[in-house]
């Protein structure tokens, strides 16, 4: 079977509105290819950006972990010595008779009252407080402390507080107030006691407080006012 194309049939030409649709979608079609191009070129450039970001937070993170932590002020711990005269001077000494017996506070937490004591000699020196402190450390196998001045001008303010509110609750304040960049403690007691019988008469009958004493510390200094007494302790 044989076919043959009739010379006389030709291609429509294609009307003005043909010609104008197809260029329109051509035009249609390069646009939105390019708007495509275009999109892609800013998502890639978002996730470029973020990478970036991403990169200077975990470099700032290495940075700050690199940076040496200040130390913040340790707070002290609840016990407290509180020195009595002679044992009718309180009721929690009635009947006690055994010479400088420690007994706990039981309306206080963590307060002990030291009962018998007796004593009648002239108020201890702040000079004389840190002498003995470092003479009983020494004695215990353990560094003599660094006498340093900001402890030295919180321990006397601090004195004069707990001649009004005998209690550790003043001495985050006063370490603040001195932009005390170390771990410290602090111990008191009010007597008056010479500096021997504070430390080790006192503060070495409360665990706490011979804790304190005992402690890794490298710096310290005592304040005095009346008949209160105050260590503290840094590092």
């Amino acid at each position: 079977m044989r076919f043959s194309l009739d010379p006389k049939l030709s291609i429509p030409k294609l009307s003005k509105f043909h010609k104008d649709f197809i260029g329109f979608f051509i035009l249609f079609a390069f646009i939105s290819i390019s708007l495509a191009f275009l999109g892609l070129a800013w998502i890639l450039k978002i996730l470029q950006e973020e990478s970036f970001q991403k990169a200077e937070v975990i470099q700032v993170q290495e940075e700050n972990s690199q940076k040496p932590e200040i130390p913040k002020p340790k707070l002290p711990g609840k016990p407290q010595t509180q020195i009595v005269q002679n044992k009718n001077s309180n009721p929690l000494c009635k009947g006690v008779t055994e010479p400088w017996k420690l007994v706990p506070d039981p309306g206080k937490e963590g307060q002990f009252i030291i009962c018998n004591s007796q004593t009648g000699n002239k108020m201890a020196t702040a000079d004389e407080l840190n002498s003995a402190l470092n003479n009983y450390r020494v004695a215990h196998g353990f560094n003599a402390l660094r006498i340093d001045g900001t402890l030295c001008a919180i321990a006397g303010e601090r004195a004069r507080e707990i001649s009004q509110n005998f209690s550790h609750d003043g001495f985050k304040a006063a370490v603040e107030r001195h932009n005390l960049q170390k771990s410290a403690g602090e111990n008191i007691a009010s007597g008056p006691l010479t500096a021997v019988q504070f430390v080790e008469w006192s503060w070495d009958k409360s665990p706490g407080h011979r804790q304190n004493m005992l402690s890794d510390w490298t710096e310290g200094c005592g304040g005095v006012f009346d008949r209160f007494a105050v260590y503290v302790f840094a590092k």
